[in-house]
């Protein structure tokens, strides 16, 4: 049975432009559903490849556990070696995660480039990263149970979603052996994974959902401009 894929589409600024910027959320909505995650990019010479499965295997209204594989693809000058990734908003909301085979997980953690996250799962000592050795490395693939616990009044029976961005943190990439975060997508979703699944990469981190920025911008624009003319002193006619 697969998740169901929910898309959000959010508009800003009409006035100036008929614009919008997508989310996209994956509900599981019973046991075995599944859903992967992709990350890609490109950075100094580096390919950036990993991949994250997610399986329901049981459930409760407060407790539900995700039988977890991660792998790395990556490969070129660097180490590459991915340290978190994180999910924008889980819902229902969570009280606590658990993590095991070396990863930690953690609720409302501050992913650099992305502020807080939700849900966050990592290698090293934080969700922002750590020491090399201890992120996943080229060629490499780990697997474990992520197990969620609901806040007082949820119901995780009801149906869990994943709303984006998917976010990533790589370190010790390309020739300059920097680290990145980026978002990725969802592997079924239609484009995912076509000319960079997460965009390219960029030194030290990239902005996530550039849409998203933009509309952001562009609505501020245009309530600058509707206030100017709002108080813009009529002209009389000589």
């Amino acid at each position: 049975m697969k998740p169901t894929m929910i898309h959000g589409l959010a508009a800003a600024a009409a006035l100036l432009f008929c614009s919008q910027a997508q989310a996209t959320a994956v509900v599981f909505g019973g046991l075995n559903d599944t859903t992967t995650l992709l990350y890609t990019s490109t950075l100094d010479g580096a390919t950036l490849s990993a991949t994250v499965k997610f399986t329901l295997t049981s459930w409760s209204a407060t407790t539900a556990t995700f039988a977890t594989i991660v792998t790395n693809n990556s490969f070129g000058p660097g180490q590459n070696a991915l340290l978190s990734f994180g999910i924008d908003v889980v819902t229902p909301a969570l009280q606590g995660a658990t993590a095991g085979s070396g990863w930690s997980a953690s609720i409302d953690d501050n992913f650099p480039s992305f502020k807080k996250v939700d849900l966050c799962v990592w290698a090293g000592n934080n969700c922002s990263g750590g020491p090399i050795g201890d992120g996943l490395g080229e060629g490499m693939m780990s697997s474990f149970n992520l197990v969620l616990t609901a806040e007082a009044g949820g119901d995780f029976t009801q149906g869990i979603t994943f709303t984006s961005p998917y976010s990533a943190k790589f370190q010790s990439v390309g020739t300059r052996e920097v680290s990145v975060e980026f978002a990725g997508c969802v592997a079924s979703q239609p484009g995912c994974g076509e000319g960079g699944g997460g965009g390219s990469g960029g030194g030290g981190g990239n902005v996530p959902e550039p849409d998203a920025l933009a509309l952001i911008a562009i609505a501020a624009l245009a309530a600058g401009l509707s206030r100017r003319v709002l108080t813009r002193p009529l002209r009389r006619a000589s």
